[in-house]
């Protein structure tokens, strides 16, 4: 049971973190800087060990069910604790948001899914990449290109729709989808390198 507890902890510091990211993303007109600002959340949790999802979700079976719903779990509270805050603040990212959620939330089923696995496979590659070569250019273009390409990142949805104050059907759908995607495009990359191993 501490093992959970302290998986939770460390979500809830990688929710946080990816909050920032995305405060920050939000503040910048320009998306391929705002995009490589987002990608401190991601080096951050890295760097200090934090647990999030997306990043855990490719070695499913080293940290099994249990861990990965209380990664889940955390990392929502994160994200719900920094929405909360930033949205007591003066700083112009209400309707940014509302911009982006309002997207999200009038995509179909299907494309939500597959620009999910694209994000999935993209952050397999930059923690694993990462794990092995200690680069930090290895964590921030794949966080670059997932962002640029509009691929759907669970937790930083998250951040977004809790900001947007969004918590309806729709958000609950897109929320899970994209859970899903993220864990498919990561198993797929991990297998692929499996596979590699083996021959």
């Amino acid at each position: 049971m501490k093992k959970l507890y302290n998986t939770f902890a460390l979500a809830v510091m990688s929710g946080i973190m990816i909050g920032f990211g995305g405060v920050v993303f939000l503040m910048c007109e320009n998306r391929v800087v705002g995009s490589l600002l987002f990608s401190f959340g991601l080096l951050t949790i890295v760097c200090q060990g934090f647990a999030l999802y997306t990043g855990r979700v490719g070695y499913f079976r080293q940290y099994g069910w249990a861990q990965m719903a209380a990664t889940l779990a955390g990392n929502f509270v994160g994200t719900f604790i920094m929405a909360k805050l930033f949205a007591l603040t003066r700083l112009p990212i209400g309707e940014a948001v509302q911009g982006i959620v309002a997207t999200k939330l009038a995509d179909s089923t299907l494309s939500v899914f597959v620009l999910a696995v694209g994000c999935g496979a993209m952050m397999y590659l930059a923690v694993d990449n990462y794990r092995k070569s200690k680069s930090w250019l290895f964590v921030i273009m794949p966080i670059v290109i997932f962002i640029l390409s509009g691929f759907e990142h669970s937790i930083a949805n998250m951040f977004y729709l809790s900001l947007a104050g969004e918590w309806g059907w729709e958000a609950i759908r897109i929320t899970i989808i994209a859970i899903l995607g993220n864990a498919l495009g990561s198993w797929m990359v991990n297998a692929t390198n499996f596979l590699l191993k083996e021959e």
